[in-house]
């Protein structure tokens, strides 16, 4: 099948562009595919973090596609169409994450319509963080389609009730893989990170609906017996970070959370995890979870809300612990639970055995599952 996806891919930063990525590479093993990506995303206003760009080597994923798109440029759209009816493709798959795009992937989308079936691939179908024109934006944009794939339950049902004549795929968001990074066992990790102690890790883009607040709450309501715990924070935080540094100064946490605002690299990432006794969720809402996969790639336990796809994903007892989202104390019991009897290793074998289930080839069928029925 000749397939077109239109997604942010490297080197942009972030997990769309790491999901795009991947998602390419594995539609090129089993499809003539191309990939139309961006020369750039955002005006730098829009784009708190620094840069857009990941700067390094091109991960292992394959192939990053066409990068021909820019937010300010109408010609780059012409010319990607262009592109689109010189491969003739029987579908094409437009990645979509936040209203921004509305205008630019309407207009893509209805021209596209007149040669093949334009489906969606929602990362999120509305923003985490809603503006009151949000929805209308999202419902005008998204009406070309004649199929969807998210990663939630919500997610699918929103779809289903905008669109009742359209066919809505749930899939789960499949698992990255860091091989290189992953030759180092946990002791050589914490070696060359300096942790003595206990570890918690919170990584990712830092917005207000990831909940740190609710781990540091969590951390300083932890018992005496925890003062060797260290939260170690990794990512850009987007906007001000005053909740997080007045809870640290409240609690008196300085020596047990680290907090490095930066965006680490796959190599330094990966140190992170493996470093780690388990990664924290603590998200208000969530769709499908970058962090997650990329967390069960290392082979490390979650301790999770119930947000969202995180309730289906984590599997309590196996691959982590939930707790109920928004509530800080039901995180303590969580952190005290993760540390009971054998601690968080008896998780290990969970996580390796649930980790098969979420696969890249998984996005692909479903893909070519939209395709069957038009």
């Amino acid at each position: 099948m000749r397939i077109v996806l239109l997604s942010p891919t490297y080197p942009l930063r972030g997990g769309i562009a790491r999901y795009g990525t991947y998602l390419l590479r594995a539609i090129q093993t089993r499809h003539h595919c191309l990939g139309l990506s961006f020369k750039r995303l955002y005006p730098d206003f829009l784009f708190p973090g620094r840069g857009q760009e990941e700067k390094g080597v091109i991960p292992r994923s394959g192939s990053a596609g066409d990068r021909v798109l820019h937010y300010a440029n109408p010609a780059s759209w012409r010319r990607a169409l262009q592109g689109v009816k010189a491969f003739n493709p029987e579908a094409v798959v437009i990645a979509w994450w936040v209203p921004f795009w509305s205008i630019h992937f309407t207009w893509f989308a209805r021209q596209v319509q007149k040669i093949c079936p334009v489906y969606y691939l929602c990362h999120n179908v509305l923003p985490h963080e809603r503006k009151f024109f949000d929805q209308k934006l999202t419902r005008w944009a998204l009406k070309p389609a004649s199929g969807f794939i998210v990663h939630s339950e919500a997610e699918q049902r929103q779809l289903q009730e905008w669109y009742p004549a359209s066919r809505v795929l749930r899939r789960e968001h499949p698992v990255y893989f860091f091989d290189d990074e992953m030759q180092i066992s946990k002791e050589e990790a914490r070696k060359e990170l300096g942790i003595k102690g206990r570890m918690l890790l919170f990584f990712g883009f830092i917005r207000p609906y990831k909940g740190l607040d609710l781990a540091l709450e969590a951390l300083a309501h932890l018992g005496p017996s925890y003062q060797d715990l260290k939260l170690w924070v990794a990512g850009e935080i987007w906007g001000a970070d005053d909740i997080y540094r007045t809870i640290i100064k409240k609690y008196h946490l300085d020596d047990q959370v680290k907090i490095e605002s930066t965006y680490l690299h796959d190599h330094e990432l990966s140190l992170r995890i493996l470093a780690s006794d388990a990664v924290l969720l603590p998200y208000r809402t969530a769709t499908g979870s970058g962090v997650l996969a990329t967390t069960y790639a290392h082979g490390r336990p979650v301790i999770a809300s119930q947000a969202g796809s995180l309730k289906n994903m984590v599997i309590h007892g196996q691959t982590g612990l939930h707790f109920e989202t928004g509530d800080s104390d039901s995180l303590v019991e969580a952190i005290e639970e993760l540390y009971a009897g054998e601690g968080p290793e008896r998780f290990i074998a969970g996580v390796e055995a649930a980790k098969s289930n979420f696969t890249w080839d998984n996005i692909v069928d479903a893909i070519e599952e939209l395709t069957r029925h038009e």
